[in-house]
């Protein structure tokens, strides 16, 4: 008896049992039925695509399930079809109503982020219990646009004021105090975009009456972003010095305006500019798999349901870059016919590195009462 209290309160890990074959077989008729109906049967595809990921995934013996209906996702995206052909028509006809049609597009973007979040997590559930997602729509727009651009504009009017004082110094003070400054103002605002994307994704997130609780600091995904634009610096420098000779040339037959050697600069130098370009190709990735591995890494650590249950990832970042290029490889040589098995790979990555802290069994059975409610999805506004 002690035993099985010790496993149901320890590590749970996430069994995905999809398989490459299986998935192949299903993306394959998807794509043939969204061919032959013109897209209209991409909504049923979406359905079959998120319910075999969902039914094939498993935590302590229980596996998750998808309930949406593609009629429901069909209009919604009818919807957006045609709000995208009356701002084009307004566009020709009249530009001044097309401008107001394309600020109202713009500005319902949040809102309808949201909408798809509460949708999706309503449409899924584990051991019959609904996921839910409920959130304050004004925040939702604050998050996701208001403070965006104010905090871009603010780093912005601070940068621009900095190097126009050091620029009294000298076209060369002013250089370096843009080129220092620039990572970090980019870390900052990315960062702090981040933090605020992150707590409103997942602290309005709910399962069952149990909600999602995510602890997050802002430092955190600062120091990322800054780690990150540090190695792309780097690999940018490094591909810069590779081709330093072909660049300095370049400058010097632009300053002269002979056309006639930048066309030969440009030929005979294809071999370097590639390697340059695959120099700085591999620093995006490494700083991009950082990055990403890191915030799923912390987010995720820092996530408990209830204040009782715990999750934990290990994503490693050499791994998961290998993985991305790899799958990238696959799909390029392949045309596009491996993007299953890249994306089965993808997820059974992903989901092998992800544990659950907790006694599972002692979630809330009176949450299965909500359920039939918590499946309807109703656009909730709070005040």
């Amino acid at each position: 008896m002690a035993d099985n209290n010790s496993q149901s309160q320890g590590l749970h890990r996430i069994n995905f049992h999809g398989k490459s074959g299986e998935y192949f077989s299903l993306w394959l008729t998807n794509v043939f039925l969204i061919t032959i109906t013109l897209g209209i049967y991409s909504a049923w595809a979406t359905v079959r695509e998120r319910r075999y990921f969902y039914t094939n995934t498993e935590l302590d013996g229980k596996r998750f399930d998808y309930h949406a209906k593609p009629l429901q996702i069909l209009i919604g995206r009818l919807l957006v079809i045609s709000g995208i052909v009356v701002f084009y028509l307004l566009l020709k006809t009249a530009p001044k109503f097309g401008f107001v049609a394309l600020l109202l597009l713009m500005a319902l973007i949040p809102w309808g982020i949201v909408l798809g979040w509460r949708y999706n997590a309503a449409m899924s559930s584990y051991r019959g219990i609904r996921f839910n997602y409920i959130c304050q729509i004004r925040r939702a727009y604050w998050v996701l646009m208001l403070c965006p651009v104010l905090l871009s504009a603010g780093v912005y009017i601070a940068l621009a004021v900095l190097v126009g004082i050091s620029s009294i110094f000298g076209d060369s003070v002013m250089s370096l105090t843009l080129v220092i400054l620039l990572a970090p103002s980019f870390a900052l605002i990315n960062g702090i975009i981040s933090t605020l994307q992150y707590e409103l994704c997942v602290n309005n997130m709910y399962f069952g009456h149990r909600p999602f609780i995510a602890k997050l600091k802002k430092f955190s995904f600062i120091k990322f972003s800054l780690i990150s634009g540090f190695i792309s610096i780097v690999f940018l420098i490094f591909s810069l010095l590779f081709a330093r000779t072909f660049f300095i040339s370049l400058y010097h037959a632009v300053a002269a305006g002979n056309i006639s050697e930048i066309l030969l600069l440009v030929r005979g130098s294809v071999g370097t500019l590639f390697l340059s370009l695959l120099v700085l190709f591999f620093g995006f990735l490494i700083a991009g798999s950082y990055f990403t591995v890191a915030s799923r890494n912390y987010l995720c650590n820092q996530t408990t349901l209830d204040m009782n249950i715990r999750f934990h990832s290990s994503v490693k970042t050499l791994p998961y870059m290998w993985l991305l290029l790899s799958n990238g490889f696959m799909v390029l040589f392949s045309l596009g016919f491996a993007l299953p098995v890249a994306k089965v790979r993808l997820v059974r990555y992903l989901a092998d590195r992800i544990a659950v802290e907790g006694d599972l069994s002692k979630l809330d059975i009176e949450t299965h009462q909500m359920t039939a409610n918590s499946a309807k999805v109703e656009i909730v506004t709070m005040a």
